[in-house]
């Protein structure tokens, strides 16, 4: 049965958000803010700063504020060949055209590749990459070799096309339009580089109409509804360019209530900052991130399905390996991920619990590794997220600080060394109202404090 898709945009002073609705439920979340941009798919003439041997990258600058790490990995390939040292292929202040992976972390450079791909929802054009490919969700050989014979006619020297899965439900005619179209746009933006000012923005940049366009509008989609009449026109533009089959989906949202109270996306928002996800059983989940990875517990809670405790177990275990890959999506979750599972005996629920988990990963639109679940009920999960999540923005990172109690014996340490340089002088501490209330409440203390040092000691507030 065909799922009903709708994409809810709303714009506002600083910030874009939209939401993807699959039959009514909130399934995808991304916002994007204008003093924090995500430039991922964004193409640059950039400029080589550095070269690393060790490292076996190069540092590009974008802009004035942009950097970018370059890794061998992401070179496009010359003659077929691999680079096997970096510094032999690229040099300082030389002139490289590269896009955006992923967006920068803390204190990190954007991740870069210089195997270009220009964007639409039916295909992608890879200029630095020749010949004909079908992606794999693509399930039908008969379509498969259709559309790879169909690539291989266009005759496109030396630029390859992927046809993603939308091109299963269009015609021939328009996807070598959209190719064509794309191709255009590489032969206009690629043309007389040498004498263009470097570093410079080339295509598909950080506008957040024209990302969310490109990386979540498909074909599928029911309606596109945009709240902000300029966004609309931004969206129209970019479908009648490379996505002509959605420009009568995209409609112009006008009612008086925001867009995303009338979808109940407010709602589904407030769950990212909520410290426990509840399932309808009664267990729930909590989502934990750190600097590594996120960490995700499965508890039990007030959950009663069945008498049988492994029956039990596993229907639990279940329902939230349902809700987790839910929440993967709606929060953007990306990198390491640890689940705990609750600790399940018999090695038949074990392994049906996994082939769930892999028809979970087989709908998820982006790619996802797993491990085997390990003898303590732990699964490592690897999920790839080009973008900051939702985490990262809503939710403040709480930095560790040193207890009350610390501080105090912080403070008795260094007042026992002055003791000792002046001996039988009075010491006195600076003290905080917080830490003149932890040593009232420990006097003993100070008794002890004069009977080591033979020195009494008193408190003033700092």
């Amino acid at each position: 049965m065909p799922v009903n898709k709708k994409l809810i945009i709303n714009c506002n002073v600083g910030e874009t958000r939209f939401a993807l609705l699959e039959d009514d439920q909130v399934s995808e979340i991304r916002l994007f803010r204008d003093h924090k941009p995500s430039y991922v798919g964004a193409i640059y003439l950039g400029r080589v700063i550095r070269v690393s041997r060790e490292f076996q990258a190069a540092f590009v600058q974008l802009s004035k504020e942009l950097t970018g790490f370059l890794p061998i990995k992401n070179m496009p390939k010359r003659s077929d060949k691999k680079i096997k040292d970096l510094t032999t292929a690229l040099h300082e202040g030389e002139r490289i055209i590269v896009q955006v992976t992923a967006d920068a972390a803390p204190e990190k450079s954007l991740k870069l590749s210089g195997r270009i791909e220009l964007i639409s929802t039916a295909l992608v054009v890879h200029p630095f990459r020749s010949g004909s490919f079908v992606s794999s969700r693509i399930k039908n050989p008969a379509k498969r070799e259709e559309l790879k014979k169909f690539g291989a006619s266009l005759s496109i020297d030396n630029i390859g096309i992927t046809f993603r899965t939308d091109a299963e439900s269009l015609p021939l005619e328009q996807l070598k339009d959209t190719a064509n179209n794309l191709i255009k746009n590489w032969n206009d933006i690629s043309k007389n580089q040498a004498s263009k000012k470097c570093p410079k923005l080339l295509t598909q940049g950080p506008d957040p109409i024209e990302q969310i366009m490109r990386d979540y509008s498909t074909t599928d989609l029911t309606e596109i509804l945009i709240d902000h009449a300029g966004a609309l026109k931004t969206g129209i533009f970019w479908a009648k360019t490379f996505a002509p089959s959605l420009i009568n989906k995209i409609t112009h949202y006008t009612d008086k209530e925001s867009i995303f109270s009338h979808y109940d996306v407010d709602d589904a928002l407030e769950q990212i900052s909520a410290v426990n996800i509840s399932t309808k059983s009664g267990s729930w989940i909590t989502f934990e991130k750190t600097e590594a990875m996120t960490v995700i517990d499965v508890n039990m809670g007030n959950a009663q399905i069945s008498g049988d405790n492994e029956v039990q177990i596993f229907a639990i275990n279940r329902e939230a390996a349902r809700e987790i890959f839910r929440q993967f999506r709606l929060r953007g979750t990306g990198g390491i991920i640890i689940i705990d599972f609750i600790n399940m005996i018999n090695k038949g629920n074990i392994k049906s619990l996994l082939q769930f988990i892999d028809e979970l990963i087989l709908s998820d639109p982006m790619p996802l590794q797993r491990g085997n679940i390990s003898s303590l009920g732990l699964l490592e999960i690897s999920r790839k997220s080009r973008q900051q999540d939702l985490d990262s923005y809503l939710l403040k990172k709480i930095d560790p600080k040193e207890t009350i109690s610390t501080k105090c014996l912080f403070l008795l340490r260094n007042a026992e060394k002055d003791a000792g340089k002046n001996p039988g002088k009075p010491v006195i501490i600076l003290v905080t109202k917080q830490q003149k209330k932890w040593f009232e409440k420990h006097s003993i203390i100070f008794d002890q404090f004069q009977r080591r040092t033979h020195a009494s000691l008193k408190m003033e507030l700092s």
